[in-house]
């Protein structure tokens, strides 16, 4: 259990405090309520590119990095459809200095034309390594546009298009900073060798007196409708093999259901003695690789099972050799019962490491007030305890129909079409 505090300052910060004395060094963690999903559909990858701005320095530290370094610490970001996440860990002595900069850029980000066309450049670079360059680079892009039609989840994170980003000017930059940047739509946890007296105090200096100047984001988005029909699309990819991706929409983050979906994929293809690796890979020798995974989100979740083929297996023998292993884990067994177990004390073990990572408890403890549920990451053990082989057969089963499924075909630009 996690003996953490909640306090709230009058400008809607919300601030999560968690004291472990062991610890030499704090984490300041803070994450934004915004993500791509709240992109204008004509100018996506904003997220993204903020991502990269918040580094660009603001009114009082010129170069956020050098700051950072010279206090002895370390810092990253990351962003995804729906929340962008900034960590910084410092030594204790110098936790003042991580409120200071974290405070400094959240009221008052340096923003010009040379840090935009800088950091526009590195975003642009970034979408041709990732998209152009790289097998399977839209792949996200084909995933997203396919499952959703007119939610703001149909584009990925990095963005729909690169003229987006390119053509971004200074006035649309500082109007999504106005609206999302700002205490009410944020959440700050410390974690390590601080009081909350301490906390409390340093919160009020640093990050009291920064003003309102949108509502917070009420995360009203356009929901759509289930999906009753296969949906289906062809791809030639720079890849060097043929391959299969089978894309499920799934419940989201605070369903419980969603675990189950997690817990199924791991049994499916999550280690190197599961069904799809044995009986695909090893025995059949149809694909030299496959995996699924289960990707939760406070929106709908995405269950994903993919297979890259070997030389001469077409398609739809693929498709249907990935159906069948995942229907042969529909009905309850003995075996399957003993494989949930494995399953179970793999999460198990990686929950007790995450206990113990000030970094990756930070960012959960934000990640949880912001879905509206921060008691639930006390609940995550005793859910995985009390998961019972049904509760996943019956979630999969409901899920991953026929009917539902988006299918993408990926053909080798180099070869012919099989």
């Amino acid at each position: 259990m996690h003996s953490f505090k909640k306090f709230e300052l009058s400008n809607g910060l919300r601030v999560i405090h968690l004291e472990d004395k062991s610890r030499t060094t704090i984490v300041l963690n803070t994450l934004y309520n915004v993500g791509a999903r709240d992109e204008s559909p004509n100018r996506t990858g904003f997220a993204h590119l903020f991502e990269h701005l918040m580094f660009s320095g603001s009114a009082n530290v010129p170069c956020f990095d050098k700051e950072v370094e010279e206090a002895g610490g370390q810092n990253n970001a990351f962003t995804t459809n729906e929340i962008t996440n900034y960590h910084l860990v410092i030594p204790r002595e110098n936790i003042e200095t991580a409120f200071w900069l974290e405070s400094d850029r959240m009221k008052s980000l340096n923003m010009n034309e040379k840090s935009l066309s800088v950091q526009r450049g590195v975003v642009v670079e970034e979408f041709k390594q990732r998209c152009f360059n790289a097998p399977f680079g839209f792949l996200w892009h084909h995933i997203r546009k396919l499952v959703y039609t007119n939610s703001p989840y149909r584009w990925p994170t990095i963005g729909e298009a690169i003229e987006h980003v390119e053509t971004a000017n200074l006035d649309e930059v500082q109007a999504f900073y106005n609206q999302f940047y700002a205490p009410q739509n944020a959440v700050v946890s410390i974690v390590g060798n601080i009081s909350l007296r301490q906390t409390k105090l340093l919160c009020e200096k640093w990050f009291g007196d920064i003003k309102k100047l949108a509502p917070a984001n009420q995360n009203n988005y356009i929901q759509e409708e289930k999906i009753h029909s296969r949906r289906f699309f062809e791809s030639i990819d720079p890849s060097p093999n043929p391959a299969v991706f089978l894309v499920w929409k799934g419940p989201v983050f605070l369903d419980p259901t969603s675990i189950y979906l997690e817990l199924f994929a791991d049994m499916l293809g999550g280690s190197d003695v599961s069904p799809l690796q044995i009986e695909l890979v090893k025995n059949k020798q149809l694909l030299n690789a496959a995996e699924c995974f289960y990707l939760r989100g406070l929106g709908e979740g995405l269950f994903i099972l993919y297979g890259i083929m070997n030389e001469g297996v077409t398609h739809l023998t693929c498709e249907k050799a990935l159906l069948d292993v995942c229907k042969s884990l529909f009905l309850p067994s003995s075996k399957l019962k003993k494989s949930l177990q494995g399953v179970v004390n793999r999460q198990l073990s990686n929950l007790l490491f995450e206990a113990v990572q000030p970094m990756q408890l930070a960012q959960k403890l934000c990640y949880y007030e912001n879905a509206g549920n921060l008691e639930g990451i006390n609940k995550e053990v005793s859910q995985l305890e009390n998961t019972d082989i049904t509760h996943i057969l019956k979630a999969a089963s409901a899920t991953l129909t026929d009917d539902s499924v988006s299918v993408i075909y990926y053909h080798p630009q180099k070869n012919d079409r099989l």
